[in-house]
């Protein structure tokens, strides 16, 4: 005889035993047998209990704590949500930006070209600054080839005037590198600015 259909004889008895308004708790333990009581059963704690009503019918599922997996997956999981929420309300502020600055895609275009002329400024002082100090990179150089002619040696001011020099153009070289990245990166905002305006203004015309 089955353990199923032994349970299907007992609940009756079990039902009339605890009396009318009680509730029974039904599940199978870890070797498969079927427990049932009248209040939660220990040792089904990391198992799934089902809670029937007094005719026998299931009320709810009492699912067992998650694991410590799982409960790493529902905190990756939570962690994804916010990050969604996050960059959805991020998304928002920045539409509201582009509504409030820009009437049309002319005036995207005016706003690159400011800022573009600003860093064009700036590179072109900064290759002011490196012609002149390549000039003196040079002069040093050329005041050190004339001691090493003489066989005699480098005096330490002239090497000092050398290094600085050095300094001075690497350091000029380095700044324009940067400016013409940030060039790319203004770029590539206004890109995307003008393609987000784009997208609002057809969802706008849409509705």
């Amino acid at each position: 005889m089955g353990s199923s259909y032994r349970m299907a004889l007992l609940l009756p008895l079990l039902l009339a035993s605890v009396g009318a308004s009680a509730q029974i708790y039904m599940c199978k333990d870890a070797s498969g047998r079927t427990l049932t009581s009248d209040r939660p059963i220990p040792e089904c704690a990391d198992r799934v209990t089902r809670e029937l009503d007094k005719r026998g019918l299931v009320r709810r599922e009492i699912q067992p704590p998650p694991t410590p997996e799982q409960k790493r997956q529902m905190q990756i999981e939570e962690e994804k949500r916010k990050a969604q929420e996050a960059a959805a309300e991020e998304q928002k502020r920045e539409d509201r930006a582009i509504r409030l600055r820009y009437r049309n895609e002319n005036d995207i275009e005016v706003a690159r070209l400011r800022s573009l002329d600003i860093a064009q400024e700036r590179i072109k002082r900064e290759k002011s600054a490196l012609a002149n100090a390549e000039k003196q990179q040079k002069q040093a150089q050329a005041d050190a080839e004339r001691y090493k002619k003489k066989n005699a040696a480098v005096p330490p001011g002239v090497q000092h005037r050398i290094e600085q020099a050095d300094q001075a153009v690497a350091g000029s070289k380095k700044a324009i590198e940067d400016i013409e990245a940030e060039i790319g990166q203004i770029n590539a905002k206004f890109d995307a600015t003008l393609k987000r305006y784009r997208e609002l203004a057809a969802a706008n015309a849409a509705k």
